[in-house]
C-alpha cells in the first residue's frame, strides 16, 4: 500500500475523491437533520391538523372549566398530544395538563394569533408551563354561535426520537455506499495511475533517446487509449527520424573523412562549429582535439588566418563564392573556396571553407616555370654563340685561316653541346611518357661497370682522380635494359667525375641488398661515391628535377645539361627500382641504385625514388 501512495496520480485522483466524499458526509451531517425535522414536522402538522378537526367535533361546546379540562384529558391521552381549547379572547377554556382556571390569556400566542386571521395557525417555541420546546397546531372552530380555538401540541423531543431512527438508517447507507465508492475511486485511479505511470516512462525513455523493444500497450479506447497509441506513433516517428538523421549524419561524416581537402564550419561571429580530419592534418591538430566554438585563430595563428576570416565574415557569399589562395607557415599554399550557410527560412548560419591543399601544384608550376626558364637559357647560350661566329665568318671572315678555324671548332663544340640537349630532352620524354622499350636481360654487373669506367679513364687521368670498383662476390645477375643501365652509369660517374676536384677518388661498388617492404626479395644495389664539394642537404630532394643545378654557373662551365639525373631517375622507375642520394659538404657523395636480380621474377614492386 505504502508503494502506491508514491505515485502522486493515483493519491491525488483518490484524494479528490476522498475530499468529495467528507464535503458530502459534512453537508449531510449539517442539514440532513434540518431538512428530516422539517419534513417530519410538515407531515405532523397535517396529521395534527387533521386531529384538531376531529377533536373540535369531539367537544362539548358551551363548556369550560374542570368539566372541559377532563375531556381535554381523555381525548389527550388517547391521541398522544397535549390538547388546549382556548376562547377568541384568549382565555383558556380547557387544558389536558393544566387546569384551564389556573392558566394565563393564551391571545398573544403566535399559532393563536395565526389561527384568527388565517383559520390555521402553527408555531415552534419553548413551552414555559411545559419546560421544553412544543410544536403548536391551532385550528378556529366555528360552530353555529360559538366560536373557539383547539390547539393540539406535541414536544419537539418526541419529533427527535421519531426521526432518529431514520436519520441512522440513513448515516449507515450513506457511509455503505461511500465506502464503495471510495474503493472503486481507489481501483479506478490505481487502474489509471499505472496506464498514466506507464506512459510517462515511456516517454520518459523517448526523451532519453532509448527506445523500448515495443510500442507502449493501449487498454482501451478512451482518451488515455488515444494517448497511448499517439505515444506509439510518435516514438515510431522519431525512431525513424533520427535513424535518418544519423543515416544522414554517416554519409556527411563519410564524405568529409574521405574528402581530400579540408573542411571547416564557422558560425557568424567566426567560431569554429565543424573541422573534418584532413584540416586536423593541414593545421597540425590533435585528432581528438575539441575546437567546438574556438576561434579560427586557435586553428592557425598565422596572420594569413586572421585576414582569411576578415574577408569570409565581410563577404557576401550568398551571391558568390569567395575564393582566395593563402600561404602559411612550412611554406604550405592553400586554394580557399567559401560558401555562406543558411537555415530553411534563409537566414545566415556561418559559412563553409574548403581547404584545397595547392602546395604541389605551386611547386610544379614553379618547376615547369623553371623548367621553361631553363631550356630558354640552355637553348639560347649555345644557339647565341653559332649565330655569333656565323655572322662573324659571314660578314667579316678572318684574313688568318688559324682564326677561321678557331671559330668553327666553337661552332662545333656549341652545336654539339645542343645536340647533347636536345637528345636528353628526347630521351627524358620518352622514358616518361613510356615509349621506349626496355629490352630485359641477365647482365653482370661487374662487367658493365668495368665497361663504364672504361669510358673515363683518359677523363679522368687528366685530372688525376682514382678511379675504382668493388664487386661483392656471388652478386647475382641484373634483370635489366643494357643500354639504359649503361647511359644510367654513364650519367652519374661523369657527375662524379666533374664535380670532384684533382687527385680526389672516385668509386663504383655493387653489392646484394634487400626491398625495404620484402626482406625475401633481393636486390642488386650499385653505388657511385666520390670525394667531391658535396650537396646542401636541403637540394638533396630537387637534384632529379629537371635542369636543377646547386651550383648553375660551374655546371654550365662543365658543360652539363642539368638532365642527367632527372634520366637516371626515370631509368631506375622503369626497371622497378629506386635510388637514394647521401650527400655532406666538402666530404663528397654517394648516389645508391636499387635494382632488381635476376631470380627475383616479381614486378611491379616499385618502391620509392626521387
Amino acid at each position: 500500500m505504502k508503494r502506491l501512495w508514491k505515485n502522486r496520480f493515483i493519491a491525488k485522483f483518490f484524494l479528490s475523491y476522498l475530499g468529495i466524499v467528507f464535503f458530502l458526509l459534512a453537508s449531510f451531517h449539517l442539514y440532513s437533520g434540518t431538512i428530516i425535522k422539517d419534513f417530519y414536522i410538515s407531515s405532523l402538522s397535517g396529521k395534527m391538523q387533521r386531529e384538531a378537526r376531529v377533536v373540535s367535533l369531539l367537544l362539548p361546546p358551551q363548556t369550560e372549566g374542570a368539566a372541559l379540562d377532563a375531556i381535554c384529558r381523555k381525548l389527550a391521552r388517547d391521541l398522544g398530544v397535549r390538547l388546549t381549547v382556548i376562547a377568541l379572547d384568549g382565555k383558556v377554556l380547557g387544558d389536558s395538563d393544566e387546569p384551564s382556571n389556573a392558566m394565563e390569556n393564551h391571545g398573544t400566542r403566535p399559532e393563536v394569533i395565526e389561527a384568527l386571521s388565517k383559520g390555521i395557525g402553527q408555531s415552534i417555541r419553548y413551552s414555559a408551563t411545559v419546560q421544553h420546546e412544543m410544536l403548536y397546531q391551532a385550528l378556529l372552530q366555528r360552530d353555529g354561535k360559538q366560536e373557539r380555538i383547539v390547539r393540539i401540541s406535541v414536544p419537539l423531543d418526541s419529533i427527535e426520537a421519531a426521526i432518529a431512527p431514520i436519520r441512522h438508517a440513513l448515516w449507515i447507507g450513506l457511509l455503505l455506499f461511500s465506502g464503495l465508492g471510495l474503493g472503486l475511486a481507489f481501483f479506478f485511479s490505481h487502474r489509471l495511475g499505472r496506464r498514466v505511470q506507464r506512459m510517462a516512462e515511456f516517454s520518459q525513455n523517448v526523451s532519453a533517446g532509448f527506445f523500448p523493444g515495443g510500442p507502449a500497450p493501449i487498454y482501451g479506447k478512451d482518451e488515455l487509449g488515444i494517448l497511448e497509441k499517439n505515444l506509439n506513433e510518435m516514438s515510431r516517428s522519431i525512431q525513424e527520424k533520427i535513424k535518418s538523421v544519423t543515416a544522414e549524419k554517416e554519409k556527411v561524416e563519410s564524405i568529409l573523412r574521405c574528402m581530400i581537402e579540408g573542411v571547416l564550419v564557422l558560425d557568424t561571429q567566426g567560431r569554429v562549429m565543424l573541422l573534418n580530419q584532413n584540416a586536423q592534418k593541414m593545421f597540425h591538430l590533435v585528432s581528438n582535439q575539441s575546437l567546438y566554438g574556438a576561434s579560427l585563430m586557435e586553428v592557425s595563428r598565422h596572420p594569413e588566418m586572421k585576414r582569411l576570416t576578415e574577408e569570409v565574415l565581410a563577404c557576401d557569399c550568398s551571391k558568390e563564392c569567395f575564393t582566395k589562395e593563402i600561404s602559411v607557415e612550412d611554406g604550405k599554399w592553400f586554394r580557399v573556396n567559401a560558401v555562406s550557410l543558411r537555415d530553411g527560412e534563409g537566414m545566415p548560419l556561418g559559412y563553409i571553407l574548403v581547404f584545397h591543399d595547392v602546395t604541389e601544384l605551386k611547386r610544379l608550376e614553379t618547376i615547369r616555370a623553371d623548367f621553361v626558364a631553363n631550356v630558354s637559357h640552355e637553348l639560347r647560350t649555345p644557339l647565341t654563340a653559332i649565330r655569333g661566329y656565323a655572322e662573324t665568318l659571314l660578314r667579316k671572315p678572318p684574313v688568318d685561316p688559324n682564326d677561321a678555324e678557331q671559330f668553327l671548332s666553337i661552332i662545333q663544340r656549341h652545336s654539339e653541346r645542343l645536340g647533347r640537349l636536345i637528345d636528353d630532352l628526347l630521351t627524358l620524354s620518352d622514358l616518361e611518357s613510356g615509349k621506349i622499350r626496355l629490352a630485359k636481360e641477365k647482365l653482370d654487373a661487374g662487367r658493365l661497370i668495368g665497361q663504364v669506367l672504361e669510358i673515363f679513364r683518359e677523363q679522368a687521368g687528366k685530372k688525376e682522380i682514382q678511379l675504382s670498383q668493388s664487386i661483392e662476390p656471388n652478386l647475382p645477375a641484373i634483370l635489366g635494359d643494357p643500354d639504359r643501365l649503361q647511359q644510367l652509369l654513364i650519367n652519374l660517374v661523369d657527375n662524379a667525375v666533374k664535380y670532384t676536384p684533382a687527385g680526389g677518388r672516385v668509386r663504383v661498388g655493387a653489392s646484394v641488398a634487400h626491398f625495404p617492404e620484402d626482406p625475401q626479395r633481393s636486390v642488386a644495389e650499385i653505388a657511385v661515391t666520390d670525394t667531391g664539394c658535396g650537396i646542401p642537404e636541403k637540394e638533396i630532394p630537387r637534384l632529379t628535377e629537371r635542369f636543377y643545378r646547386v651550383d648553375k654557373a660551374r655546371s654550365r662551365e662543365l658543360g652539363g645539361t642539368g638532365l642527367g639525373l632527372a634520366i637516371v631517375k626515370h631509368i631506375v622507375q622503369a626497371h622497378d627500382g629506386f635510388m637514394k642520394i647521401e650527400s655532406q659538404i666538402q666530404k663528397g657523395t654517394i648516389v645508391r641504385v636499387f635494382l632488381p636480380a635476376a631470380e627475383t621474377k616479381k614486378r611491379g614492386d616499385s618502391a620509392k625514388g626521387f
